[in-house]
């Protein structure tokens, strides 16, 4: 995919230094200057059109490992015709300063396959992005979320969807994953529930329970509250309390967000986030219980085609590990979809 999106800027730029030098042509080489601009047109056309087809082949040959994969669980020859699947993937490249660190560069990956001739109660998982078993609020010293590094570099899973309701669901996940720095089998059992409130307050909880071989236990609760403001579908008020437990640590990590969230147009939106962190007992390498809170922005556009994104997120921290100094970090990202999310 780089080598396309080098296609097309070299195409850019090449376009415009001949697109300046037929504008200072004498009136003789008018209809030269016209057709040349025409053939440079062409050729930046020509790039862009190879770059879509460069995704959408990508997405044939994605769907049509979907389909290879769903052999295994059912038989795929008895619903021929007109799968409706909803697996996806997703590509992220993160340029990150977090506040008081160091700048970095993290690519991730993130696939989930579903099968429907299983009538989408199996999916296939895999991820190399860190935020299956982080914790919201558990450290806000890092800009990337106000997230705990969960030391997960990838992991793959099958999940059985026991039930999906209205108002519930019940998943199992079988898997296996690099963690504390080992490859580990893990067990996770996920239960959800969602009700709708008075005064159109929505309301949803979950409980995430995870088994490794290694490293033992560790459990996420998380509560959730929002709704419409000013009756508009395109604003709303979200807050999301979060506590984890694990094996090895003394106490949880309490997290807890607050945002206001914007959907400006189909292709815009914007986010005002306030996070703030809180351990319940002291462990290694920690003095102060309350890990300090965050301002940030996160600004997200679809530009150039329906599958590219790029986003941009600003912030300002007072964390526990600078005794609560202010502190600047900002965060862009590029991400690309894969088939239908």
């Amino acid at each position: 995919m780089r080598k396309h999106f080098s296609a097309v800027f070299f195409c850019l730029l090449i376009g415009l230094p001949l697109g300046m030098a037929h504008a200072q042509d004498s009136s003789d080489e008018t209809e030269e200057s016209a057709e040349s601009a025409e053939e440079s047109i062409g050729i930046v056309g020509k790039a862009t059109d190879y770059v879509d087809g460069a995704q959408r082949t990508a997405t044939q040959q994605f769907t049509g490992f979907m389909h290879q994969m769903d052999g295994f669980f059912s038989d795929a020859t008895t619903h021929e015709g007109g799968l409706n699947n909803d697996s996806w993937a997703r590509i992220r490249l993160d340029a990150n300063q977090p506040a008081g660190e160091d700048f970095e560069i993290k690519p991730s990956l993130k696939v989930r396959v579903s099968l429907p001739n299983t009538e989408k109660r199996f999916k296939l998982l895999f991820s190399t992005e860190d935020d299956d078993t982080d914790v919201v609020g558990g450290s806000v010293d890092r800009l990337q979320g106000p997230v705990v590094n969960g030391d997960s570099n990838a992991s793959a899973a099958i999940r059985f969807i026991r039930s999906a309701r209205d108002n519930g669901n019940a998943d199992v996940d079988i898997g296996v994953r690099q963690r504390d720095g080992d490859i580990q089998y893990f067990g996770r059992l996920v239960l959800g529930y969602r009700k709708v409130l008075a005064r159109k307050w929505n309301f949803s909880a979950s409980n995430s329970y995870w088994h490794y071989s290694k490293s033992g236990f560790e459990d996420r609760f998380t509560i959730n509250f929002h709704r419409k403001l000013f009756y508009q579908d395109t604003l709303f008020f979200r807050a999301h309390s979060e506590v984890n437990w694990r094996k090895g640590r003394k106490g949880a990590v309490i997290g807890q967000t607050f945002g206001v969230y914007s959907q400006l147009s189909e292709e815009k939106s914007l986010a005002a986030e306030l996070i703030a962190g809180y351990h319940t007992a002291l462990n290694d390498g920690l003095e102060d219980r309350f890990r300090g809170h965050e301002i940030r922005l996160r600004w997200r556009h679809n530009v150039w085609r329906p599958w590219f994104f790029y986003e941009v997120w600003p912030s300002v921290s007072w964390p526990a590990t600078t005794d609560y100094e202010k502190s600047y970090g900002i965060l862009l990202r590029m991400e690309m979809v894969i088939g239908e999310r």
